[in-house]
């Protein structure tokens, strides 16, 4: 059974399994319903959720291979567990795993929305959610964690070979609603689809692998890059999705608004800010999927323009990843590599201008203005 650490949230288990079928482009797998009730208290992050660089250095023992910040002795040789987390619209809001999360890969799903694909090493929560459906785009992000552990609700026909053929290949393994129907359940307090989590205790042991560094990690040279308040990606239409992250000195943190309000995730029943201290803003291109006409699937193995914010900092350079080195390699402009902060990444994949859906609109937020953003959007979220 896999371990939880760092469990947050309580939820009362009632059982009555359900299963629904795949919608377009995915589908949702369900089981018990429970109680996923929060207050509308949002509350800041805190920097001690992520250890200070001088504590990593400082420190002998071993760091998460996809945060670079010390790890629990029993979580050192853990495989990866990822989850598909909904990001749809409100509906979704707010999330329950996020904070807890050591990597989130935000991608392009059909009608210019997104979803977060989110991987779990260092802890892992009680409870993560609301679980969607995989994509055609998870199974090049899959292949860079070592045979992860992957859950997702369901999906269509096309997607479920695909990924069936991919746990075949070793890709993954699957630990899905589909095939572990024990270990989700339905909320009692939202609707079908955004309503069905995952109790990560409940998933038995597999034969997963312990993933490797994705990333460099490291003091950052006091020439690379400048000074930036924040970055902001929209697609440009009014069903689009715009996502923004601003520097948080008090946080040491990328403070995340969604749609201009504060991205939060569930911990003790509270809502709380999330704050990254990496996003990765990667322009990539997106072709339509095999699996659904009005569904993208990102290409991410190639190269192209990268933007990487970091330390209230921003360093522009290119990225590059491919099928035998699935680890991403980013570089400024002079080749060097980049080394991101000890801590959570949030991946922005944003479409680039070949891509067959929408280019992204990725704009870079001065200081100033990201102070006057973060100031109303807190102010808009006190009750």
């Amino acid at each position: 059974m896999m371990t939880s650490n760092g469990g947050r949230m309580a939820a009362v288990l009632v059982a009555a399994l359900t299963l629904v079928s795949a919608c377009s482009g995915g589908g949702d797998g369900a089981e018990e319903p429970a109680s996923t009730t929060t207050t509308t208290t949002i509350v800041m992050p805190t920097t001690a959720r992520l250890p200070t660089t001088t504590t990593v250095e400082a420190y002998n023992g071993p760091l998460g291979p996809l945060t670079g910040v010390p790890i629990a002795a029993d979580r050192v040789d853990s495989p990866a567990l990822v989850m598909k987390i909904g990001n749809n619209d409100a509906k979704s809001r707010p999330q329950t795993g996020l904070l807890e999360a050591d990597l989130v890969y935000e991608e392009l799903v059909e009608g210019l929305k997104t979803r977060f694909f989110t991987v779990f090493n260092t802890q892992v929560p009680d409870v993560i959610g609301p679980i969607r459906s995989g994509r055609s785009s998870d199974i090049d992000l899959l292949a860079g964690l070592s045979k992860p552990m992957f859950g997702y609700s369901g999906a269509n026909t096309t997607v479920l070979n695909e990924l069936r053929r991919a746990r075949d290949a070793g890709v993954m393994v699957d630990v899905g609603a589909l095939r572990l129907e024990n270990a989700y359940f339905r909320s009692t307090d939202r609707d079908i689809p955004d309503n069905l989590y995952v109790s990560p205790a409940k998933i038995p042991e597999t034969s997963a692998g312990v993933p490797e560094p994705l990333f460099t990690y490291g003091e950052l040279p006091g020439s690379m890059g400048s000074e930036v308040g924040g970055v902001d990606v929209e697609y440009p239409t009014k069903f689009g999705r715009r996502s923004t992250h601003v520097w948080d000195p008090a946080s040491a943190g990328w403070v995340r608004m969604q749609d201009g309000t504060l991205q939060t995730s569930v911990v003790n029943g509270t809502e709380v800010e999330v704050a990254p201290a990496n996003v990765v803003v990667v322009e990539i291109n997106y072709g339509t999927s095999a699996a659904d006409a009005v569904s993208p699937q990102a290409k991410t193995f190639g190269e192209g323009p990268v933007k990487v914010f970091t330390r209230g900092r921003m360093i522009e350079g290119t990225w590059s990843r491919s099928a035998d080195s699935p680890r991403w390699t980013l570089t400024d402009s002079s080749g060097g590599d980049i080394p991101l902060a000890p801590g959570a990444t949030w991946v922005l994949l944003a479409a680039g201008p070949h891509s067959q859906f929408a280019t992204a609109k990725v704009s870079v937020i001065d200081v100033e203005s990201a102070r006057k953003l973060l100031t109303e959007a807190r102010k808009s979220a006190t009750p």
